[in-house]
């Protein structure tokens, strides 16, 4: 849940409640303006509410409206727990949000067409003549395919249109400035972040049940390209929503993987608490490691030049109470398993030969694990 919520909140202004903080006197609305979560939770429901009631007339109109009155009054009931508020305010936000989202299967089916027909997507892309998602594909198409007709003078109009609704929120937009005034950023980097900004915007892992990702092709188009773009970006909480898909195949849900992520997971979990929000680019990064080994395997074929396998640095741990040794033993004993159905996976669903799938499976686990470790030891658990 707290990834639909981090979605619905993208576009919205960071850390400002939906009230007057000044005059903030209730121990609900000095808890939403203390906490900085709270805080973007309540400025994104009352801007999603706001827009529902616009969308909505008569009966339901009504019924919303009394439905927010009944909720409220729970809400209040909280005080200053925030424990209570937010699971609340999560659960309400997503409610409310549904209500506010336009159809997109005919957008989404158009999108999912690009590579396969990309003339055709672009003139399926202009029956949206207000959408910004389809004015960035537009763009990108102008920019990454010719044959779809898209012309100059009108992706430069779409550009405008991205930029503009961009703006609406200045953090993003700092982000997309910096990035388009540095020298070294490629044409090609600048066209996939407009786009990837606009995929944030649309919030496909809130209704990921009516609403598949269908943008995932860039990864295997672009690859290291898209994998930078599309990956954590800000620093923050924001970095829940980065446009990530999900790895491909099982090999993750394989047993060995499954043990080695459980021999790992307290000690993240006891790392997170002291690790602020940039923790949250740490969890992206993980998932971009993930989507990368599936996708793009033979990206790890050549390892990172000076790197050393992890099994030494966690033998000679010593903070038991970041990482107990009961469960860096299960690690170690996870670690050679977690090669081998690597090695194996890769030979069958990605035609690498034996000695390609031992050497790349190698260099995956070493990065899963050094990412952890590195996670684990930045945080001081004080």
């Amino acid at each position: 849940m707290w990834l639909a919520v981090a979605l619905l909140c993208a576009g919205t202004p960071a850390w400002a409640a939906s009230f007057d903080c000044k005059k903030a006197s209730t121990p609900v609305e000095l808890s939403l303006c203390a906490n900085p979560e709270l805080s973007r939770l309540d400025t994104t429901l009352g801007e999603h509410y706001r827009r529902a009631l616009g969308k909505l007339q008569g009966p339901p109109r009504a019924t919303l409206r009394s439905d927010q009155r009944a909720w409220l009054k729970t809400r209040d009931a909280c005080g200053s727990n925030t424990a209570c508020l937010q699971p609340l305010l999560s659960l309400r936000l997503i409610e409310v949000g549904k209500l506010t989202q336009p159809d997109t299967a005919e957008l989404d089916a158009i999108i999912a067409s690009i590579p396969e027909h990309p003339a055709e997507a672009a003139q399926g892309l202009r029956r949206f003549p207000r959408n910004e998602l389809a004015a960035a594909w537009l763009v990108y198409l102008q920019h990454f395919e010719p044959q779809s007709g898209v012309t100059v003078q009108q992706a430069q109009e779409k550009r405008q249109q991205v930029l503009e609704a961009l703006k609406t929120d200045s953090y993003p937009w700092e982000v997309f400035q910096d990035l388009s005034n540095d020298p070294i950023t490629s044409p090609e980097r600048i066209t996939l972040t407009l786009l990837r900004m606009m995929v944030e915007r649309a919030q496909y892992a809130v209704f990921a049940d009516q609403r598949a990702s269908v943008h995932c092709f860039v990864f295997s188009r672009h690859g290291a390209d898209a994998y930078e773009t599309f990956g954590p970006l800000y620093g923050s909480t924001r970095d829940s929503f980065a446009p990530l898909c999900a790895p491909q195949g099982e090999l993750f849900k394989q047993p060995a993987w499954q043990q080695l992520d459980a021999s790992v997971d307290p000690a993240i979990a006891k790392a997170s608490g002291n690790s602020g929000t940039i923790r949250f680019w740490s969890y992206a990064d993980w998932r971009r490691l993930a989507l990368r080994a599936t996708v793009s395997p033979r990206d790890f074929l050549k390892p990172v030049a000076g790197a050393e396998d992890p099994e030494p640095a966690i033998r000679s741990w010593d903070d038991e109470k970041r990482w107990s040794n009961e469960q860096r033993t299960l690690a170690l004993a996870a670690v050679e398993p977690a090669r081998q159905v690597t090695a194996a996976w890769l030979q069958r669903e990605r035609g690498f030969s034996a000695d390609e799938g031992q050497v790349a499976a190698r260099e995956i686990v070493r990065q899963w694990l050094e990412k952890r470790l590195a996670f684990i030891g930045e945080s001081s658990g004080e």
